[in-house]
């Protein structure tokens, strides 16, 4: 008699742990999930199969001024493991630009050094960094080169010294000006 029971509470205590197992194991796998919410007609289908996009790192604006909402996000480039930025706009062909992860822009193939990403409103002036050819020493914003936003910038810089940069549209392209 005692037998069938201890098999009974050892299968019941079994069940139990194997259920509490499950639930407990359930938010984990929610808390690795990539969390990217989908913008208008941006299809994350288009992500060439190279990059990999980095969770909790993503924008949406209009980034180019068509009054229609993009998508960008910082991104890993599975082949060469450099870091850069990824946009791709809300249109019928879905173009997309990529910024470092292994291609250039000022001169950098690499943006692992990103710790802040966020927006630039449309209608901000910009202007490069001024820097002293000899000395390095920054001068200040160059207002030779102010440019009003046509759309979103993205400004990326480091915490600590706030040096970084802006992408953003001219109206042809995509510029990068260094800021500080």
């Amino acid at each position: 008699m005692r037998i069938p029971i201890i098999i009974s509470v050892l299968i019941l205590c079994l069940s139990s742990c194997k259920e509490k197992t499950e639930k407990l194991s359930e938010p984990n796998k929610e808390k690795t999930e990539l969390r990217v919410e989908l913008t208008e007609k941006v299809d994350l289908t288009k992500v060439p199969d190279s990059l990999e996009l980095i969770a909790n790192k993503s924008l949406t604006g209009d980034f180019n001024g068509d009054n229609k909402t993009d998508f960008a996000s910082i991104v890993k480039n599975k082949n060469n493991q450099k870091i850069g930025v990824l946009i791709i706009h809300n249109s019928e062909n879905q173009e997309s630009f990529v910024f470092g992860a292994g291609q250039e822009i000022d001169n950098m193939t690499d943006l692992n050094w990103i710790e802040i990403f966020k927006i630039i409103p449309k209608g901000e002036i910009v202007a490069p960094e001024l820097v002293d050819e000899e000395t390095g020493d920054l001068l200040g914003p160059d207002e030779s080169q102010n440019f009003k936003l046509i759309g979103h910038g993205i400004y990326m810089s480091v915490t600590e010294t706030h040096g970084g940069g802006i992408i953003f549209w001219n109206g042809k392209e995509y510029k990068w000006y260094h800021i500080e």
